[in-house]
C-alpha cells in the first residue's frame, strides 16, 4: 500500500496518455479527459470537491480531489505519454476486492510501472521510491526486462545518464521523519530504504553491459541504438524525442559540456 500524509489520507493517482500525438491534440486529448473524469466523480460520489489544477507544461493536467481530510491528486504528463510496452488488463487485488469491491482495469505494464518508479528512486530519492525498491526486492526483482525498460526511462530523462545510474546519495533522514515514517501498513525503517538503495545502485552497474553502455552513448551522441537493448519501439516516445531535441541543442551550442558529458557517461562504470 503506498504511504499516506500524517495530516488525514492523501494519495497520487497517476494516469499515463497513451496516445502519441502532437502537442496541441496532446494537451485537446488530456483536457477532454480530465473534464470528464471530474464530471464524473461529481456526478457518483457524495460530498467531495473536485478542481482542476496546473501540472506539467503549465497546463491544468491535474484533478484534486478532496472529500473531508481526504486528498487524492490525479494527474498526467503532457511530456511522458504513451508506453514502452503495451499496457495489461488487470484486476484489483484480493485485499482490494474486499474492501472496496470487485473492479478491472487497463494498467500499464510492470517494467513500465516499475521502470518510472526505479528512475524516480534514483532521480529524487525520497523515501517513497526507495520504498518501492524495497517491496520490488521482496517480490519480482530487477529483471532483464524491467532494466533494459528502465534504461529508456532514462533517456526520457532531464537528466544526464551518469546522475542517474551512477547517482550521488542524498540524505534520506529529513524526509523519512517528516513525509514518510509512520504511513505504512507494516513498519518499516531508514535503514531498510538506504540498503535497498545501495542494492538498486549496485544492481544498475552490474547490469550495464557493452550493449547498455553503446546504447546510452549513442543516445547522447543523438543517434540512439534502441536496437542494441532490443527496445526499437521506444525511438517514438515523446519524452524520448524531446531529450534528443535537447541534447542536440547542447551539442550545438556547448560542445565543451556535451563532451565533459559523454566522458561522465563513459566513466560510469570506473
Amino acid at each position: 500500500m503506498s504511504p499516506a500524509t500524517k495530516t488525514g489520507s492523501r494519495r497520487d493517482c497517476a494516469h499515463g496518455y497513451l496516445p502519441i500525438e502532437d502537442r496541441e491534440a496532446t494537451l485537446n486529448g488530456i483536457d477532454t479527459t480530465l473534464d470528464r473524469i471530474r464530471e464524473d466523480l461529481l456526478k457518483n460520489l457524495r460530498g467531495i470537491a473536485a478542481q482542476r489544477i496546473a501540472g506539467g507544461g503549465n497546463n491544468d493536467t491535474r484533478i484534486l480531489v478532496r472529500q473531508g481530510t481526504t486528498e487524492i491528486k490525479i494527474e498526467t504528463s503532457p511530456v511522458s505519454r504513451g508506453t514502452v510496452h503495451p499496457p495489461d488488463l488487470r484486476s484489483v487485488t484480493d485485499l482490494l476486492a474486499d474492501t472496496f469491491g470487485f473492479a478491472e482495469m487497463q494498467v500499464v505494464s510492470f517494467e513500465d510501472l516499475f521502470g518510472g518508479k526505479l528512475h524516480a528512486a534514483v532521480d529524487r530519492q525520497h523515501p517513497r521510491d526507495l520504498f518501492d525498491v524495497k517491496l520490488l526486492y521482496e517480490n519480482e526483482g530487477l529483471t532483464d526486462a524491467l532494466f533494459r525498460t528502465f534504461l529508456i526511462y532514462v533517456a526520457s530523462s532531464g537528466r544526464p545518464p551518469h546522475e542517474l545510474i551512477k547517482p550521488s546519495f542524498s540524505e534520506l533522514d529529513e524526509a523519512f521523519v517528516k513525509e514518510f515514517e509512520g504511513m505504512t501498513t507494516a513498519p518499516v525503517n531508514l535503514g531498510e530504504l538506504k540498503n535497498a538503495r545501495v542494492r538498486l545502485t549496485d544492481d544498475l552497474l552490474t547490469r550495464l553491459d557493452d550493449s547498455a553502455m553503446r546504447f546510452l552513448l549513442s543516445l547522447h551522441d543523438t543517434e540512439p541504438d534502441f536496437e542494441a537493448i532490443g527496445m526499437p519501439q521506444a525511438a517514438n516516445l515523446p519524452a524520448v524525442r524531446w531529450k534528443l531535441l535537447n541534447l542536440t541543442k547542447l551539442k550545438e551550442q556547448n560542445p565543451e559540456k556535451h563532451a565533459q558529458q559523454r566522458q561522465e557517461i563513459e566513466n560510469i562504470l570506473s
